[in-house]
């Protein structure tokens, strides 16, 4: 028996995409009003998986070029699979023009599916992959931006010597986007900062750090030692989504309040990275971790601004799901992070 994934309603017809168990067969029925009730039905089988996944980079990168890059072929060759996935359901799936490229309603749908399948697939290729003695396959790292911590690390380290055959897939996210990830069972577990937990997920806390907030060489609080916080009141800032738009990094949240920052924000980045060039750049003042901001204050390119004691509290965890199973790997890789954390007192796991 077919188990239904989902169903796409439009107002002419309706599609409904079923996967076909022993058949590793995408199958797309689509029916569509008659005269009176009835209805034709038709079915089409998806069997080429590479479709499916070509579909899901096209849709990620929102660009038949980047997916292209992304993939390693040709433009010609990418574009040439979307029309005969397009072709094979008789939909169209995306609007593509010069400046323009766009998922339809239909698209948008088949990619949260197809997204789903390929990962799925991946995962039992792992876990079949890890089957014997040695450790193979693929651990899938789910985290956020600038995770560092002598913590990880050492992991890393010691599990590769350990597994030489294990590789493994860094993919960083927006928190919202990791736990919705484990929440699904995309992904087996994830490394992120949390101020808010999810009932349905496990947190396992890793380790501690503290943010300041920063400006650069170009802003004229760079080099001041004399401010108080008084100062810095109606100052552009620039921040991460995740301290305005969610409370996910809520200690950042409530001193940008206390703060009085300019609003609005003169820039705004997931990624610390990009932060830190915001900062430098002299768009405004931000919060760094002060363990990950050292390096940069050395060479002169950040300035640590009050408040100076520690004051943004920010806790990183391991996440987890106990729905999902994760490959030999994942487990083995999980127990090794638990283990090194086990033998370290919060103190010393708290930076800096």
């Amino acid at each position: 028996m077919k188990a239904p994934l989902t169903a796409i309603v439009t107002n002419s017809c309706r599609k409904e995409l079923d996967f076909a168990p022993g058949s590793a067969e995408l199958i797309l029925q689509s029916r569509t009003a008659g005269e009176g009730s009835k209805r034709k039905m038709a079915s089409t089988r998806i069997t080429n998986w590479n479709l499916l996944h070509t579909f899901v980079v096209i849709a990620e990168q929102q660009s038949l070029s980047k997916a292209a890059t992304v993939l390693g072929r040709g433009q010609p060759a990418v574009s040439a699979a979307l029309k005969n996935l397009e072709d094979q359901l008789n939909c169209e799936l995306a609007h593509r023009g010069p400046k323009e490229f766009k998922l339809t309603e239909a698209g948008i749908t088949l990619y949260q599916e197809a997204r789903d399948i390929c990962n799925s697939i991946e995962r039992v290729s792992g876990q079949v992959s890890d089957v014997g003695n040695q450790l193979k396959g693929t651990v899938n790292v789910a985290l956020a931006s600038h995770m560092i911590s002598p913590i990880l690390d050492q992991v890393f380290v010691e599990f590769h010597d350990s597994h030489p055959d294990v590789s493994f897939s860094m993919t960083v996210l927006r928190i919202p986007e990791i736990l919705d990830r484990i929440g699904r069972g995309l992904n087996s577990f994830g490394i992120a900062p949390i101020s808010k937990k999810r009932s349905d997920l496990d947190y396992f806390h890793l380790y501690r750090e503290y943010c300041g907030f920063y400006c650069g060489p170009r802003h004229k609080f760079f080099g001041r030692t004399d401010l108080t916080i008084a100062d810095l009141e109606g100052e552009k800032a620039v921040t991460y989504p995740s301290a305005v738009f969610s409370d996910e990094l809520q200690s950042i949240a409530d001193m940008r309040k206390q703060m009085k920052f300019a609003d609005p924000f003169a820039g705004v980045s997931n990624n610390t990275e990009e932060l830190l060039r915001l900062i430098v750049a002299g768009l405004g003042i931000g919060p760094i971790p002060i363990h990950v901001a050292e390096r940069e204050v050395g060479n002169g390119l950040l300035w640590r601004l009050p408040p100076y004691e520690n004051s943004m509290e920010i806790d990183v965890f391991l996440i987890t799901n106990p729905q999902v199973q994760p490959n030999r790997s994942e487990r083995a890789f999980v127990h090794a992070l638990r283990d090194i954390v086990d033998g370290l007192t919060l103190e010393e796991r708290t930076y800096p």
